[in-house]
């Protein structure tokens, strides 16, 4: 069974894979979408950095560098722009955890594709995971309810592969939504440690593992 497959793993170690992704480059986009994909990551940047809170819209068109009465040409409202950040992480994690799961048939095959395209995705948009973990308490009720309800699509994909009775104990569930948490900040918390590229992937699956395996044998003692 995958339960029994996947605490094993987790106590032998993991062999750490990369998946080699081709992206279009912005380049081969419109000129207008060019512009308004480069402002979008500037600010995402910028919130990263300083905070969501602590960046006026002055701020952001000086960062931008454009006039403050140009933003309104780019982004509705500071707060529009947060949602949009945040709900086009999420939106990209379902896309990618989709075509992981058509492409493997194997329970386990799926479940470490699924965490290694995660911190894969990190190296494309590593600020906007950052800014989904800490500042999405920034968005008005119906976005925080929109993207709540994309994120636990995405840790339902988890709940799937890892429940082989289909139920899905609390105890499963708190452990799938710390290791989508730990998944967020992990890597940001690594980029100051003197490890390897290969070696901060290998510590971030381990980690993601550890809460899984936590959580499967606490579901086979209850």
């Amino acid at each position: 069974m995958l339960r029994d497959i996947w605490v094993a793993k987790s106590a032998k170690g993991f062999t750490v894979m990369t998946e080699r992704r081709s992206m279009a480059s912005v380049k081969s986009f419109p000129p207008v979408l060019t512009r308004q994909l480069q402002a979008r990551q500037k600010a995402v940047e910028l919130f990263a950095i300083r905070g969501f809170g602590q960046v006026s819209m002055r701020d952001l068109a000086a960062h931008l560098g454009i006039h403050a009465g140009s933003l309104y040409n780019h982004f509705e409202s500071k707060e529009s722009l947060l949602f949009e950040v945040i709900e086009e992480l999420y939106e990209t994690l379902l896309v990618n955890a989709q075509r992981q799961l058509s492409r493997n048939k194997n329970g386990t095959a799926k479940l470490n594709a699924l965490l290694q395209a995660h911190i894969a995705l990190h190296e494309q948009k590593g600020a906007y995971f950052q800014v989904a973990e800490h500042e999405s308490r920034n968005l008005c009720t119906q976005h925080q309810e929109r993207i709540q309800q994309l994120r636990q699509r995405y840790e339902g994909y988890f709940l799937t592969l890892l429940s082989d009775t289909g139920s899905h104990s609390p105890n499963l569930r708190a452990a799938v939504q710390s290791m989508v948490s730990i998944l967020n900040n992990i890597p940001v918390w690594l980029d100051r440690t003197p490890l390897s590229k290969t070696e901060r992937v290998k510590l971030m699956l381990e980690t993601a593992q550890g809460s899984i395996a936590w959580a499967l044998g606490m579901q086979r003692t209850a």
